[in-house]
Order: structure tokens, then C-alpha cells, then sequence
């Protein structure tokens, strides 16, 4: 059994254990974690695969944050920017506390411009990141990156995008289960599955704009991979 097919047996074997199952007690909301306006909040599950569509899903994380009284911010969460009708899903690491939205700033604008360069732009693609943004404080909580990761996987599967662009060395470790760098990854097509979905997508590796901001060099080959992008999905 590979790597990859053990982590996959585990997440599918913690997707029916008694804790993503808890009734959620309805006086957990306090002042210092409020429920966000405009979420009509289940109180029934924790688990991300009870889910049936994305707001189901946006419940369902709020859900988790209020039973494990996890920090949780005032605003809406918003698991999806972009087109979430899109046929290319473009998938980010984390964002930084700043950030209005993701891939914000310097890195925001070189973004933008990777996106025209191919004809393409915020509104053409769904984007999210694998951490939620506003949430990137439990980054290192191992509670949440289990819940968390289950998530992401049925994320995908509820958007269901024919292409998966990774961006960077964050989601490749997180949602392939591998140490292997953009660098190492970029430049081919390979298939890539969630645990519960036969589809596979047509995926591939993308500098993100952070390492192409500090290593201009690499830009080179991050427009070739932007063509090669173009050239697939008929863009």
C-alpha cells in the first residue's frame, strides 16, 4: 500500500467516527466567538461530508470552530472566491492576517497579472486557499488541520473542477500528502482524486507568487506553464 493510498483509507475511516457526529449545544455561540450574520448554522453535524453543498459546508466549519471554542471571526466565512462554477480551480496555501482576499498585496497584483497573461482573471476561476482566510491563526492546530483537511477534500469534490492548479509548496504537502517542491512538480499534468471521488482532476503545480516575487528568475518557466495551461483548457 503506497503512501498516499494509506492517508486516503485513514481520512475515510475518520470521516464516520462519533466526534464529526456531536449535537452541537446552541448556547456555545458567547460574545467573544458570535455566529456570523447571513449563515444559517446546522447544529447537527460536524462532519464536512454531510455537507451538500458549499454553504452546507461554510456551516459546518463554523460548526467545529464554535464546539472546539476556536478563535473565530466575526465576518462571514467565505471558503470560495472567484467563479464557483468554474471549470479551473486555482488552490493556495494560506494568506496572511492582512489580507482582504486571497492572494492579496504585491503578491495579489502579480496574481492578477499571471491570470491576464492567459486571458483569464478572478472572475474566470475558483479560488480558495487551503487554510480559510481569517482562520490562518489555527494554521498549526492539529485538531482543526484534521477536520481541515477532510474539508478541503469534499470542497473539491462540491465544486468539482475538470482542472486543479496547485500553487505552491503548501497545498502539494497538504492535499497530496507529499514533501516534494513546486519545483520538482511543476511542469507536467498528473490525475489527482479526493478520497471519495473516482473523477480524477487534470492537475498541475504553479510557482506562486510569492517564490516568483523573490526568485524572478523562475519566471520564466512560470510563463510556460501558464501557456501550457492556456493551451489545455481551450482558454
Amino acid at each position: 500500500m503506497t503512501d498516499q493510498e494509506y492517508q486516503k483509507n485513514i481520512l475515510m475511516e475518520l470521516m464516520n467516527i462519533e466526534e464529526f457526529k456531536i449535537q452541537i449545544n446552541s448556547n456555545k455561540s458567547t460574545a467573544a466567538n458570535p455566529e456570523p450574520k447571513n449563515i444559517k448554522i446546522s447544529k447537527t453535524s460536524l462532519n464536512p461530508y454531510d455537507s451538500k453543498n458549499i454553504n452546507d459546508l461554510t456551516s459546518i466549519v463554523h460548526n467545529f470552530l464554535v464546539e472546539k471554542s476556536l478563535k473565530l471571526s466575526n465576518n462571514e466565512i467565505n471558503l470560495v472566491e472567484g467563479n464557483k462554477d468554474s471549470k479551473i480551480l486555482f488552490f493556495y496555501g494560506y494568506c496572511k492576517k492582512s489580507d482582504t482576499k486571497i492572494i492579496d498585496g504585491e503578491e495579489g497584483v502579480l496574481f492578477d497579472k499571471m491570470l491576464n497573461a492567459i486571458d483569464m482573471s478572478r472572475n474566470d476561476i475558483s479560488l480558495l486557499s487551503y487554510i480559510p482566510r481569517q482562520l490562518e491563526d489555527l494554521k498549526d492546530n492539529e485538531e482543526f488541520n484534521l477536520f481541515n483537511q477532510l474539508m478541503n477534500y469534499k470542497l473539491i469534490e462540491l465544486i468539482n473542477p475538470k482542472y486543479l492548479i496547485l500553487l505552491g509548496n503548501f497545498p502539494i504537502k497538504m492535499l497530496l500528502g507529499s514533501d516534494l517542491s513546486s519545483m520538482s512538480l511543476r511542469g507536467k499534468w498528473f490525475d489527482f482524486n479526493t478520497p471519495n471521488d473516482t473523477i480524477p482532476k487534470k492537475t498541475r503545480v504553479l510557482y506562486e507568487p510569492k517564490i516568483l516575487i523573490n526568485n524572478p528568475d523562475l519566471k520564466k518557466a512560470a510563463w510556460q506553464d501558464l501557456k501550457d495551461i492556456k493551451a489545455q483548457i481551450g482558454g
